[in-house]
């Protein structure tokens, strides 16, 4: 391994762990740097702790693989959940239709009866009106 200090290890750690989530990658680059400044930290130099330690490219490549191996078909059951939201969304949507559609229904045949059962009164054939007076 080349002479790296701790920054430059991270930096490159991060940049081959791109792969992963944001969230995930943080967590591991941190646990990393916690780890090697710790060693520092308890009496180690840097060069040691660094030349003791897999390369940024190893150690990278493993937290990939037992990030696939864990979550790897995770991918899939994220993506039928998804669809099944989105076909839940869709069947709430429908339902909501159906009642909306419904209730007009109901409104408008309520509204119809209510009109044919208006008889007008028989006036034997008088057209009567009502005169306004001011």
């Amino acid at each position: 391994m080349t002479n790296l200090n701790v920054d430059e290890y991270i930096y490159q750690l991060e940049k081959i762990l791109e792969v992963l989530p944001k969230k995930d990658r943080d967590n591991h680059v941190m646990e990393v740097r916690d780890h090697l400044l710790q060693s520092i930290n308890d009496g180690s130099t840097e060069e040691h702790v660094l030349k003791n330690f897999l390369s940024p490219e190893e150690l990278g490549t493993e937290i990939i693989a037992e990030y696939n191996k864990l979550y790897g078909d995770s991918s899939k059951e994220k993506s039928q959940l998804k669809q099944k939201k989105v076909g839940g969304k869709v069947v709430k949507t429908l339902i909501i239709l159906l009642t909306v559609l419904i209730i007009l229904l109901f409104v408008s045949i309520t509204l119809f009866i209510a009109n044919k059962t208006d008889t007008p009164t028989d006036t034997n054939g008088n057209i009567e009106y009502e005169e306004h007076r001011k």
